[in-house]
């Protein structure tokens, strides 16, 4: 059974990598626009993944997990349980800092549609200049190249 939670564990990475690599991009998109209509279509291209990323994290973890203790390595081999502390620490951060910024911003393009004047260009400007989504992708990015080095490598 090992090798089939191997194979759904995998099956959930390549999907978390696909849905969430649409919200990498518009995060790394939305910098340079200034097109309201434009951002709102990148903030639903986004939106639009939402679904099969929480799915494809549910098969990730999972598989992970019952590999895990049908491997027996959870008591023996520590990077397994560092890994899945990395990926719940990502989970953690992305749900409690970029999640609000990502709703604030799509409350202010609701806001500048619907012609209310609480909005403007200024406002606009500021959040999409914002440096969050850098630092989102870079800690994004870094936390996923520590859970591959971990499960490559396998340091501990």
């Amino acid at each position: 059974m090992y090798d089939w939670w191997v194979f759904i564990h995998i099956v959930g990475v390549i999907g978390f990598v696909l849905a969430h690599g649409v919200s990498t991009w518009v995060a790394l998109r939305i910098r340079g626009e200034r097109s309201p209509e434009r951002l709102r279509a990148l903030l639903d291209a986004s939106a639009s993944t939402t679904v099969a990323f929480y799915a494809a994290t549910f098969l990730l973890l999972l598989g992970g997990i019952a590999a895990g203790v049908d491997g027996h390595v959870f008591g023996q081999q520590a990077w397994i349980s560092v890994a899945l502390g990395v990926f719940v620490a990502e989970m953690v951060f992305m749900l409690a800092v970029t999640a609000p910024y990502y709703r604030r911003l799509r409350r202010v393009m609701a806001i500048e549609q619907g012609g209310g004047t609480a909005v403007g260009a200024v406002e606009i400007e500021q959040m999409v200049t914002s440096s969050l989504p850098l630092v989102t992708f870079w800690v994004g990015s870094l936390g996923l190249l520590l859970i591959v080095y971990l499960m490559a490598i396998k340091p501990f």
